[in-house]
């Protein structure tokens, strides 16, 4: 005889509604993306200091908790045509392939990730003076991360240096250790990653840190040779782990393009921050034909399997004329005072011929989006008859329920915002005291809305008991609940 199966333990974790598993029925409703928005002065970081050239891009961000503000390490320089090679292809100089072309690598400090000061560090020497925010080329400033659970002061950054290029033969990686982002004491059984006459193992690569879902340090990367794979020629994403940023495994692909996208599409990058349990994507989508890249948001449980639902840019490409109009290379998300901050370098070129037309139009700048917590995806309220949705069932842990809306801006014949959240048993029968008619009316927006039946929040009577929620709204955009 078949049993049935237990009802999910969701205890005090966040519910999304961008999570198939917890939502059973949608009536008048569907989950929608939700772009991040733009801030409207953007790019954050601007061009004003005569070290800098047009093509500023963001390295590394990150906010330092002993410091108590952000960090940003951004790159600057002047990308360039220099005629054509013997096969008759542009030559694009300006990332550093001639010496009195070399990018400069800068800091940046901020408050609130918005306002930023670029500090005198006097560390480098530019036109005779060192009050410059220039770092010297020991600071090393790619494939950083900065290791909270090092136990280790003299470790609190780590550093992974690349040398060999994609095309050659042969590709290693190095580790360094840092107490500050600033000295640097290389690992001494270097290097950590050598390909011998594998020719274009890794590809670019971000370095996640210590993924505490899957209780691993893990690395994404182009996991298809770079191009030179024999069997998988278009770029796709692949995840390699380690105990120690030291052994690594060899890498799985985790990320193909699929019969749903366009047959020009590769994936060229996969930033990921843990979020509520989950790992929250900023898969950037390559269209090879229109030499076009933006972010588009994915999510995953275990780090391996990542839902593609949304396949719509969680950034949007700036118009024609705007300095992120053709890319837009999105980092993980940050969360900071109740927001979600995407910081990003964007360009107005991608390719040598786009470089050629511009000329010294060509620009690239460090952009800022933003979005509320748990933003990433809502359900949408009808404007006048009610949108419903239905959980599976579920138990969970505490004794209140808050829920995470935001009311609809009044329209013209509109009514107010209205959301009221039944509970009810397994077999969809509202629970005495927790029925339509009992519950009040949530009509504001708020992060942590408490949910409340005539008057009282208390649900302790409920905990540990399958139950589902049926939630009505209006005029709302709903984005997530929890029981705490």
């Amino acid at each position: 005889m078949a049993t049935m199966a237990s009802s999910r333990e969701i205890g005090s974790a966040r519910q999304f509604f961008f999570d198939d598993q917890i939502i059973e029925t949608l009536d008048n409703t569907r989950p929608r993306l939700n772009p991040a928005v733009k801030l409207a002065d953007n790019p954050v970081i601007k061009r004003d200091k005569p070290w800098e050239g047009s093509d500023m891009r963001l390295a590394w961000i990150f906010f330092d908790h002993q410091l108590g503000k952000f960090r940003m390490r951004y790159s600057s320089g002047e990308f360039r045509i220099d005629g054509r090679d013997e096969k008759g292809e542009l030559i694009v100089r300006g990332e550093g392939d001639l010496p009195e072309e070399k990018r400069i690598v800068c800091e940046a400090f901020s408050d609130d990730g918005v306002n930023w000061v670029k500090p005198e560090l006097g560390l480098v020497e530019f036109r005779g003076s060192k009050a410059n925010n220039i770092l010297p080329e020991s600071a090393l400033y790619y494939y950083m991360i900065q290791d909270l659970r090092e136990p280790d002061p003299a470790k609190r950054f780590k550093a992974q240096v690349r040398e060999g290029t994609y095309d050659g033969n042969g590709m290693t990686y190095s580790t360094f250790y840092s107490p500050d982002g600033y000295q640097w004491t290389p690992y001494e059984h270097n290097p950590i990653i050598d390909t011998g006459d594998q020719h274009g193992r890794w590809g670019p690569s971000v370095f996640l840190g210590w993924d505490p879902i899957r209780e691993t340090y893990a690395v994404h990367m182009e996991n298809n040779y770079h191009m030179h794979s024999p069997t998988h020629h278009r770029r796709s994403i692949g995840r390699a782990e380690s105990p120690d940023m030291i052994h690594w495994s060899e890498p799985e692909t985790i990320v193909v393009v699929d019969h749903l996208d366009y047959p020009d599409t590769e994936f060229y990058h996969l930033p990921v921050a843990r979020y509520e349990g989950w790992h929250i994507g900023s898969l950037w989508v390559f269209s090879t034909t229109n030499t076009t890249i933006e972010p588009h948001f994915v999510f995953s449980r275990d780090g391996l399997d990542y839902d593609r639902t949304y396949r719509e840019p969680i950034i949007r490409r700036g118009d024609h004329g705007d300095f992120d109009s053709v890319v837009v290379y999105s980092q993980e998300p940050i969360v900071h005072d109740g927001e979600l901050l995407y910081f990003y370098t964007g360009a107005n070129w991608r390719s040598p011929s786009q470089l050629l037309e511009l000329g010294d139009r060509a620009t690239a700048g460090i952009g800022l989006a933003r979005l509320p917590l748990d933003g990433f995806v809502s359900l949408e309220g009808a404007r006048d008859d009610f949108s419903v949705v239905t959980t599976r069932t579920f138990k969970f842990t505490g004794t209140a329920l808050f829920l995470n809306m935001r009311a609809a801006l009044q329209q013209w014949g509109a009514e107010a915002c209205e959301v009221k959240v039944e509970i009810l048993d397994g077999r969809h029968a509202p629970l005495k005291g927790f029925a339509f008619a009992d519950a009040d009316t949530l009509s504001t927006t708020h992060i942590n809305q408490p949910v409340s039946w005539g008057g009282k929040t208390d649900v302790s009577s409920l905990e540990g008991r399958p139950v589902r929620l049926r939630i009505h709204f209006r005029n709302a955009k709903l984005y997530a609940f929890q029981f705490r």
